[in-house]
């Protein structure tokens, strides 16, 4: 018998042995009281009180009995309801010593949805919560790795020819050093970014602003590289005032930018939108790039993820920057979402609640 169900089944004996103590006193002493007065009362008390002292001793007798009975079949009772209601808390008990154990497939079987079911439930959804964190904290240390490795080889391999007299350290080949260095560093940034984000502490500064015109400085601070590559950027843009916290919006626009003209071929374009939907503003960025998979588009807010993961860092950037988007248009309390197939073009669209919030 565990602890649990000893206790119980102990506090149900003790309850019921108080109940049916007051209870026998009472009736014992009612009884009494009641043959009494009736010796008492009665014209032929003398020839009553044989007959009324029996009476009394059969019906105590017949009371203790019944006491004694009802006390036994209590404990039996007692031990089977305490078992049962201990089982489910001692199989949850189980559970989370195996998931502190880093066992995180264990589940506890639960029927009905009383208080108890809902515990067990919950911790089952808990464990199933913690399973799939720790398969993404895998994947992510996995991805993270590779991420760091592909730019770290290319620098070994540069310096061992520099050191070995393969190479000679010409101006163009510490271009290519430095440019593996700065994406190490941006990779990094962009680890920080991510977690002040997602950091307990972290706030934003709101402040009145009209979205359209950080959609244009936004689009001002990407329009060198558009103009590189031949893509012309577009705006349908209107007047639309909210709560905002501007760098971040900037950053979030930036990061938007920079994936559409990673992916638009030279000579494409990009739209730039806002209007007014049930009392949000809607942005979209919409290109006429490679477009997305089903898949990536299912995926693409995921830390580190690329649709094809064939590309390196060159053309398809961290991974991390669409996280960091999602995350911070979450905390101005609006939603992100992307329409795209592939050969076909991606839009990104951003809702956020308009006025001040």
């Amino acid at each position: 018998m565990s602890g649990l169900h000893l206790r119980i089944t102990k506090y149900f004996v003790i309850s019921a042995f108080c109940i049916l103590f007051l209870a026998s006193a009472i009736i014992a002493i009612e009884i009494h009281y009641h043959l009494a007065m009736f010796q008492n009362e009665s014209a032929h008390s003398q020839a009553m009180n044989p007959l009324s002292h029996h009476l009394e001793r059969a019906l105590l007798s017949s009371l203790l009995y019944t006491v004694i009975g009802v006390f036994l079949l209590v404990m039996i009772v007692s031990y089977f309801v305490a078992k049962k209601m201990s089982t489910p808390l001692v199989r949850m008990r189980y559970a989370a010593e195996q998931m502190a154990g880093g066992n995180w497939e264990v589940r506890t079987e639960m029927r009905g949805d009383d208080e108890v079911s809902e515990l067990g439930k919950s911790l089952n959804q808990l464990a199933e919560q913690l399973q799939a964190q720790e398969s993404v904290r895998k994947q992510m240390t996995s991805d993270i790795a590779h991420e760091l490795r592909t730019p770290l080889s290319t620098l070994k391999s540069h310096m061992e020819a520099f050191e070995d007299g393969v190479w000679e350290p010409t101006a163009e080949r510490l271009s290519s050093c430095t440019e593996e260095i700065n994406r190490l560093i941006h990779l990094i940034e962009d680890f920080d970014r991510l977690n002040d984000v997602e950091a307990p502490q972290f706030t934003l500064q709101k402040e009145h602003i009209d979205i359209s015109g950080i959609i244009m400085k936004a689009i001002e601070a990407v329009q060198a590289t558009a103009i590189q590559k031949n893509i012309k950027i577009q705006t349908k843009l209107h007047p639309f005032f909210l709560a905002a916290d501007r760098e971040r919006m900037i950053q979030v626009l930036l990061n938007i930018l920079t994936n559409s003209l990673a992916y638009t071929p030279r000579g494409g374009q990009i739209e730039a939108a806002v209007e007014e939907k049930s009392g949000y503003a809607l942005l979209s960025i919409r290109d006429n790039g490679e477009g997305m998979s089903k898949e990536g588009v299912q995926r693409a807010f995921e830390r580190l993820y690329r649709d094809d993961p064939s590309r390196n860092r060159r053309s398809g950037g961290s991974g991390l920057g669409l996280s960091i988007v999602k995350r911070l248009v979450e905390a101005h309390s609006g939603e992100v979402w992307i329409e795209s197939s592939k050969g076909e073009g991606t839009a990104v669209f951003i809702t956020l609640p308009l006025g001040k919030g």
